[in-house]
């Protein structure tokens, strides 16, 4: 020990920090909110000892015995400590916090990184009457004058609105916070505004999260944090901005937020188109709404949701400057039944309009039901990734191949597809077969569109989950799509090239339940059973 304690005091700082988190870097509490937006809802239903919830993880763990081996050592663990504080529990570590850092006000100056996961909801009651006047002494001492009663009869009914405010009070270098939407009143940070004007000004990112269970929460409830001049990601789910409930105070150019996000949320035509005049400049834009589960459906309102064209002629003050766009709505799961239900579902969609006055756009994420057929996207463009692609995709992945070749997109790379069913997209319009063809061969005649370009084009499938685990849906970004490797032949002829694992057994289960393979299940017992039928063959075995 009296070997490490004698290193310099930067070189022992850098030691415990790896400690702390081995990969840290600038970015990583905005990394961790995108990691944690896909987390299951329900992965942290066990319950634990208070003990367990107060110290959950290795890090914490390792840092805690760091302090309790010695003074210097302290000194250096004890920030990293109180950096990045979670609850995923029953919040009594909320509580514990709070209470520590309204004790001694310096460990609220650690505080970088505040999380508070809304389920599952259990807020513990302070433990004794000791606990209750604690409490209710701190609100004293916020000077918060005929609001203090209010927060009194809050905290009497242990209204986790108020344990968040209080712990928001005492960490003035608070940079990334994510509380649970729909759970709480924003009454009390309302009120921290107007006692003290410094309240969350280091604040980036505001995380609102929330589940199908709390949805149609106002997202002008949050104005106050959305107006502080460092804020530049705020993400929303299942939460509302219509009617007339925008706040007057995002006028034209107020607002420093650059990538927004909304996901299940439910915005109207009005809204969208003063929300974006009220950014000053906006680098990313996403709208998600789409999902594979019935649960996930944004609560519909009474006003009407703006459509594609009216997003763009919103963006439109921001495209010098725009580099990502994610444009995905909702749609009932009924829709892609049949072919015919589906395309004339996407005959009803008003498509994207033309993209090319936005210079700055690199990454464009859209559903298939919202192109046209004859897509016009910036010259800026490196990576598009069609979504929810449910019938033939070759007249639009032509027209960009053309594009791509005629020196229209010299900065395109990647073109991805998104399906349920991966036999869809690759199919000829109208969803037939080319005769001859085997399912490989159809995917390289779309793949082979792109030739003599530097495209990458591949298919990839949302997840087959386990029919008793909902949970388990998502776009399987990690598995297995459609590669050259997987697809061409080799000497045994068509169909038996490398095709692997999962993404063989999911061609073949949806070919053979597809009507438009029907024809195979008469050779499954034969090695030619990926083979069409070609009246060409009969001839020449007629010759």
């Amino acid at each position: 020990m009296m070997d490490l304690l004698s290193l310099p005091s930067e070189l022992l700082g850098q030691i415990v920090s790896f400690v702390a988190e081995p990969d840290d870097g600038d970015d990583w509490v905005p990394e961790k909110i995108r990691r944690l937006a896909n987390k299951a809802d329900d992965d942290d239903d066990d319950d634990d000892d208070d003990d367990d919830d107060e110290f959950h993880d290795v890090e914490t763990r390792a840092l805690c015995n760091l302090c309790l081996s010695c003074r210097k050592l302290r000194e250096l663990a004890q920030p990293l400590i109180f950096r990045a504080f979670v609850d995923e529990g029953d919040l009594s570590r909320t509580l514990l916090l709070t209470k520590s850092i309204h004790r001694r006000p310096s460990l609220g100056e650690y505080v970088h990184y505040v999380r508070i996961i809304p389920a599952p909801i259990s807020l513990k009651k302070p433990s004794s009457p000791h606990n209750l006047e604690f409490f209710r002494d701190a609100v004293r001492k916020l000077q918060l004058g005929d609001e203090e009663k209010a927060w009194f009869k809050a905290l009497d009914a242990n209204d986790l609105s108020v344990f968040i405010a209080l712990l928001l009070s005492k960490t003035p270098y608070i940079r990334h916070l994510a509380v649970p939407g729909g759970l709480i009143y924003t009454n009390p940070l309302q009120h921290m505004f107007s006692v003290n004007p410094s309240f969350l000004s280091n604040l980036e990112t505001l995380w609102v999260d929330s589940n199908e269970g709390f949805s149609g929460y106002s997202i002008s409830a949050y104005e106050e944090i959305l107006n502080l001049p460092k804020l530049r990601l705020p993400t929303f789910e299942y939460g509302d901005l219509v009617g007339g409930l925008f706040p007057s105070s995002w006028a034209p150019g107020t607002l420093a937020a650059e990538e927004l996000m909304f996901m299940f949320c439910y915005i109207d035509p009005t809204s969208i188109m003063k929300l974006m005049q009220a950014c000053k400049n906006v680098k990313s834009f996403t709208y998600a709404n789409f999902s594979l589960l019935q649960r996930d459906k944004p609560r519909m309102t009474g006003m009407r949701e703006f459509i594609a064209t009216e997003l763009l002629e919103a963006l439109l003050p921001h495209k010098n400057t725009l580099e990502s766009l994610h444009i995905e709505f909702w749609r009932e799961p009924w829709v892609i039944k049949s072919i015919e239900e589906y395309q004339n579902y996407v005959s009803t969609r008003v498509k994207v309009g033309p993209l090319r006055d936005f210079t700055a756009l690199e990454t464009i994420v859209v559903q298939h039901a919202l192109l046209p057929t004859h897509p016009q996207f910036p010259a800026s463009l490196k990576q598009l990734r069609i979504t929810d692609c449910n019938s033939s995709l070759r007249e639009i992945a032509a027209n960009i191949a053309a594009d791509c070749k005629n020196g229209l997109y010299p900065n395109l790379t990647e073109v991805t597809v998104v399906a349920i069913d991966v036999t869809r997209p690759i199919k000829l319009p109208g969803q037939r077969i080319p005769p001859g063809k085997t399912p490989e061969q159809c995917f390289l005649s779309l793949r082979n569109l792109f030739s003599e370009t530097k495209v990458e084009f591949q298919i990839l499938s949302y997840k087959i989950p386990d029919l008793d685990d909902e949970d388990d849906l998502h776009l399987d970004s990690d598995g297995p799509d459609y590669d050259e490797e997987d697809f061409i032949g080799g000497s045994d002829g068509p169909g038996s090239g490398i095709m692997r694992d999962i993404l063989f057994e999911l061609v073949m289960q949806r070919a053979l339940r597809d009507p438009d393979f029907a024809h195979l299940q008469q050779y499954a017992h034969s090695d030619r059973s990926w083979e069409t039928y070609d009246a060409d063959d009969d001839d020449d075995d007629d010759e």
